[in-house]
């Protein structure tokens, strides 16, 4: 970056993370996770590049290898554009030439020595060990060269060059194209603000539906920092899960993970108990829980979704979390049955998006996404705002949502279907979501940037007749 532009008087944007995550004091002595947890990660890593796979590290809490195969692989799926930066300059040759499986073990050496706590000789250690399994024996020269050449220059790493979006895509690992979109939406600081946000770990909404106190216990027996929402009540936000997971809490129905901007949504729709609610592509059913406890058991959910899988996942969260008023029904919201129009008090439409608000979470989302994808959810969004506006009886409520950024999916799909529709009207929520969340047009809107949530987006609409 250059200085005049960022004030960083020569450094990259990530040093300041890089210097706080050296060794401390006594940690080199630490005893560090077996050889396994980093070749598993290469492995993984592998088959997400070689099938363009998500992320699906799924082992359970009983593994000792779990979160450090889960970070390290998340994070170098999150930092590749980054890691693979640098590997192009300390590489001595055409870096293109390097094999697949060979940049995989560079970028987590690289990543595990730049962004982790993991003491330095630990790092060459593993990584070496791990890539001589994971490519040939002779694999460990070539690490072990290029990741001492990143521990000499660690204070001054190479940075990019060019114009703006480039700089700040290669920066903070983000594709190109993305970046100048962004950049003509909110202008360079904002953007350099949503970049850091979706490169931090992320933290966790927790809901608790009962025993506090005993949730409270274990946290603190584990010494995990959480704190209460300010915006959602009952809601608590912490940075790791393990030590619920450990105990089965968040499989006995005490627990729900639910990020803060999602609950919002929920809040958007100011359910009243005894609604009759169509929740449409509910999978996995995070919202659907939150709509049958706000509507209790006079009121009823009908969970719809296209696919017979997912819709599996609502089923299990529904008899997990004793909601019983969830009825399940497998429907292409692209065409809805007949029976259900015009008998909803509510219809939420939680629509397929781009999930620009959700990368901090999402690490592979960034590389799954395309410039054509925009234009397609453009499409099916109308066509479902379609249907689901009449399930609407009269006097009920449509509320539209996403959990991506920009007025393409959002305010302006809102205004088109608006236009086409005389018989709906916006209706403010500011009658239940705070000030500061709630746009000119009366839709409620996260941008992680400003709030520190995930991104998301929440139209009430009222239907008169």
């Amino acid at each position: 970056m250059r200085d005049s532009e960022h004030g960083n008087r020569g450094r990259n944007p990530n040093q300041h993370r890089r210097r706080t995550r050296r060794a401390r004091p006594g940690e080199a002595d630490r005893p560090v996770e077996e050889i396994s947890s980093w070749l598993l990660a290469m492995r993984e890593l592998d088959r997400i590049e070689r099938n363009k796979a998500f992320i699906g590290v799924q082992w359970g809490p009983e593994h000792a290898s779990q979160r450090t195969v889960r970070d390290l692989v998340s994070g170098v799926t999150r930092m590749k554009r980054y890691l693979d930066f640098l590997i192009e300059n300390f590489y001595r040759g055409d870096a293109k030439t390097i094999e697949q499986s060979m940049r995989t073990a560079l970028r987590v050496g690289l990543y595990a020595l730049l962004f982790t706590r993991q003491p330095d000789h630990a790092v060459l250690n593993e990584t070496v060990e791990a890539a001589k399994r994971h490519v040939r024996p002779g694999a460990g020269g070539l690490t072990n060269g290029i990741l001492r050449n990143a521990l000499r220059q660690r204070d001054e790493l190479p940075e990019p060059e060019g114009e703006l979006a480039h700089r700040l895509a290669v920066t903070y690992s983000h594709p190109t194209w993305m970046i100048k979109r962004w950049l003509a939406l909110w202008g360079e600081e904002a953007v350099e603000a949503l970049l850091r946000h979706n490169n931090e770990r992320p933290r966790f909404g927790l809901h608790i539906s009962h025993d506090r106190e005993g949730v409270e216990s274990i946290l603190a027996e584990a010494d995990v920092a959480f704190e209460s929402s300010t915006r959602v009540e009952g809601m608590i936000q912490l940075s790791t899960l393990q030590p619920l997971l450990k105990t089965g809490r968040l499989q006995d129905g005490t627990l729900q993970v639910q990020d803060e901007a999602a609950a919002l949504v929920v809040q958007a729709c100011n359910v009243s108990p005894g609604m009759r609610i169509l929740d449409l592509c509910a999978a996995p059913g995070g919202k659907t829980i939150r709509l049958a406890r706000a509507t209790g058991p006079e009121g009823s959910v009908m969970a719809s979704d296209s696919h017979a899988g997912r819709l599996e996942l609502v089923a299990q969260n529904a008899s997990r979390h004793k909601q019983n008023q969830v009825r399940i029904k497998e429907a292409d919201g692209r065409d809805l049955p007949t029976e259900w129009h015009g008998q909803f008090d509510l219809v939420l439409l939680d629509a397929p998006c781009t999930g620009y608000g959700v990368f901090s979470k999402r690490a592979d989302m960034r590389w799954n996404r395309s410039p054509e994808d925009e234009q397609d959810l453009i499409e099916l969004q109308r066509q479902l705002l379609e249907q689901a506006a009449r399930c609407v009886k009269p006097g009920g409520a449509l509320v539209y949502s996403t959990c991506t950024l920009g007025p393409a999916e959002n305010e302006d799909q809102v205004s088109l279907f608006l236009e086409g529709h005389p018989s709906f009207s916006r209706e403010s929520v500011a009658d239940v979501i705070p000030e500061d969340l709630v746009t000119p047009t009366g839709a409620y809107e996260s941008l992680p940037h400003r709030t520190g949530l995930d991104g998301a987006y929440a139209a009430r609409l009222r239907r008169s007749s």
